[in-house]
């Protein structure tokens, strides 16, 4: 895995626009997000929502986390689109979308099963020798990985559940005082159906000729062998070239001397 940090000074006018936008909009989701956690404590969270108002938070800052980790910058189209996510996903449960629109919840947990696919290549992409796989198994570890993701977020909201007092998995039933467990199922199944829209755009993509934004992803995450790497290779080949003619000549030098002086010697013998 090779970093790719392009320092902020190096972007372009539109790339820097583009980026001091996402960040405005990260710190104020963020802080929105820490600023009604505080209200519901301080009203004693009658919604059960504190522990998502901070989760929220901290996920908002996921990019950033990420570019961090890994230290390569995100295309900033892939920024904004995962902060819509976020910002849909958060007022969702912080506002109680969820029990206000019909089916707001599952929408959301489909969208959240495509965003963790396109992670999952985001993740495969850092390896150099990413071309090198088949793109079934590509696919593979995509759809994997957003089931990973989907069961730690739902491990997560079971914890806060639990815990915490939280009401992120739905009401407790009386008689078992936990949520019926239909409502992390049917969380599951969206974000497994979000993962192979993903799969199936990538498959299409890879083996039509169509593109379906395959090609748009690839070209922002993926990077190939960077040219300083193959700058070295190409320096190391010469100097071993180099190297290896310096050999020859050194030889044929040596040879031509000996030549000489059993020419020298003959001479020498003729006279004497």
């Amino acid at each position: 895995m090779r970093k790719k940090w392009v320092k902020f000074k190096n972007l372009d006018k539109k790339d820097k626009i583009f980026r001091i936008i996402n960040l405005i909009l990260m710190l104020a989701f963020c802080l929105v997000c820490i600023a009604l956690g505080i209200y519901n404590a301080c009203i004693g969270d009658p919604r059960n929502r504190l522990f998502s108002c901070f989760a929220i938070a901290i996920v908002s800052l996921l990019p950033i986390i990420i570019e961090l980790i890994f230290g390569r910058r995100l295309p900033n189209l892939i920024v904004l689109f995962f902060l819509i996510y976020v910002f849909l996903a958060g007022f969702g449960s912080v506002l109680d979308f969820y029990g206000i629109i019909p089916y707001y919840d599952k929408f959301i947990h489909v969208l959240a099963g495509y965003v963790f696919a396109v992670l999952g290549l985001i993740v495969i992409s850092l390896l150099d020798d990413y071309y090198k796989f088949k793109p079934w198994t590509i696919a593979l570890f995509t759809f994997c990985f957003t089931l990973g993701v989907a069961l730690c977020w739902e491990l997560m909201e079971w914890a806060g559940d639990s815990f915490f007092g939280q009401t992120a998995q739905g009401d407790p039933i009386p008689p078992y005082n936990a949520p019926l467990v239909t409502d992390t199922d049917e969380d599951m199944l969206c974000n497994l159906c979000g993962g192979l829209i993903f799969v199936l755009q990538y498959l299409l993509g890879k083996y039509t000729k169509v593109s379906f934004g395959i090609k748009f992803y690839e070209k922002e995450f993926v990077f190939k062998k960077s040219s300083a790497v193959e700058k070295n290779e190409e320096v190391v080949f010469s100097k071993q070239e180099n190297a290896e003619s310096d050999l020859v000549e050194n030889v044929l030098d040596e040879n031509l001397v000996l030549d000489k002086n059993e020419q020298n010697n003959d001479k020498n013998k003729e006279k004497n």
